[in-house]
């Protein structure tokens, strides 16, 4: 089903959201169990079987990302790192699903999640390792199920959204578990081959803030504490813990399709600072990318009246305005709005001048790429200027005779052409 991805994705996070309230007064635990820990009555139901469940609706869905080579490097990793499980109820498996959201979580019964959009802004095998050890962390430390003993609210939230937001608000640990899985994942790496000082790192990239949003959604990881003092405590533990060496190419070289399909994700969904933030890091280590530079053009292309802004720059007020605007809002009416305004409009021509500067960069490194005349067809096309972008698309046919897309740019070439017949009636009429 087309879609699918983002809109379950989007369930999970709504249903995420929603216990969120729930949870925020109940006492929570203050320490994980890492040796065996026998279920109580019902949580088999409530917990390891629902676990299960979620593993079935992400197959039925197609969120699971198949890459076979990056599959097979989270999971060696993560197995890897994994200790022997205590318990017969929870065996470790690792799995990635396509979600550009910055996130990944661990299931009671084992299954440790990663999304695409953590995934695309490591750099290396050590980050990835950090990540899987806090997760595994988690696991081993029966958070999920502590946790779930002692919210006084879980019936209650039951009752409202039912089992399966009821065991992903488990997931929201307390200060407590969340720092505890932080301060043991260092110290699973230092027993490892990879580099404890990668987790910091990660922290790091959890408090990114591309779009102002603040986080951009709701995650796992983004509740509490906030990333930039978990980031602090974990530097401060791996002060003293030696280095390890790191392949950054290894890795590039197994996530690139992803890091590039992730990119169309947040372009499409609309989340264009993240990608132009992320095309723009990727350019610096591969400037002769053309696909990055591509995307990189399409970021600032449907950036839209958008101005460029430094995340630093945003308030916590600003930053809740723009949520509530993305919520209420679609992606046409705040363009609709900001076009009102001499501001909006000279951020549309500045970030459309953008796209065309980058698409005509791409078309005088490699003038076959096809692509390049297409984008340029769509800037045009925004801009006004029905002529230029009609070369354009005329171009794009031209390099790209069986391109995917001919009936879609052969009807825009009708409608062009239509635009510009009335255009020339109306003037010899005047």
């Amino acid at each position: 089903m087309r879609h699918t991805h983002r809109q379950i994705a989007r369930l999970c996070r709504s249903l995420c959201c929603a216990v969120t309230w729930l949870l925020s007064g109940a006492a929570l635990a203050q320490s994980g169990v890492y040796e065996s820990l026998e279920l109580r009555a019902r949580e088999h139901n409530d917990l390891i079987e629902t676990s299960a469940q979620y593993q079935g609706m992400f197959e039925r869905r197609s969120l699971l990302y198949e890459d076979e080579q990056l599959l097979a490097l989270v999971r060696r990793i993560g197995h890897e790192l994994a200790p022997e499980p205590t318990d017969d109820y929870y065996n470790y498996e690792f799995f990635v699903l396509r979600d550009p959201s910055p996130n990944a979580f661990a299931l009671p019964n084992g299954h440790i999640y990663v999304h695409t959009g953590m995934l695309a802004r490591m750099v290396d095998e050590s980050q990835l390792a950090a990540l899987l050890a806090h997760e595994i962390s988690h696991v081993a430390g029966h958070h999920t199920i502590l946790s779930h003993r002692i919210t006084a609210k879980r019936l209650t939230i039951q009752i409202l959204v039912g089992g399966l937001a009821s065991l992903m608000g488990q997931l929201r640990y307390s200060r407590h578990l969340e720092q505890e899985a932080d301060d043991r994942a260092p110290l699973m790496l230092a027993d490892s081959r990879y580099d404890p000082h990668a987790m910091p790192e990660l922290l790091d990239i959890l408090a990114e803030d591309f779009e102002g949003l603040d986080p951009r959604i709701a995650t796992i990881w983004t509740t509490h504490p906030d990333p930039e003092d978990r980031a602090a405590t974990s530097r401060a533990i791996v002060a003293n813990m030696p280095r390890r060496d790191r392949d950054p190419e290894f890795f590039d070289s197994i996530a690139y399709s992803l890091r590039a399909t992730t990119l169309r994700d947040y372009i499409q969904d609309d989340y264009p600072y993240t990608a132009i933030a992320l095309a723009q890091d990727l350019l610096e280590r591969y400037p002769n990318d053309m696909n990055i530079r591509m995307l990189l053009g399409d970021a600032w292309r449907v950036l839209g009246p958008r101005a460029e802004f430094a995340p630093q720059e945003f308030t916590k007020r600003d930053t809740r305005r723009n949520l509530r605007r993305r919520v209420w809002r679609t992606r046409e009416e705040r363009a609709e709005i900001q076009l009102e305004t001499e501001a909006g409009q000279q951020a549309f021509a500045a970030n459309l001048e953008q796209a065309r500067i980058t698409y005509l960069d791409i078309l005088d490194r490699d003038p076959t790429y096809a692509a390049a005349h297409r984008g340029l067809g769509q800037t045009f096309e925004s801009l006004g200027q029905p002529r230029e972008a009609a070369r354009a698309y005329l171009e794009y046919l031209r390099s790209a005779p069986d391109a995917f897309d001919r009936p879609v740019i052969v009807t825009k070439l009708a409608e062009i052409r239509d635009l510009l017949q009335q255009q020339e009636n109306s003037n010899e009429r005047d």
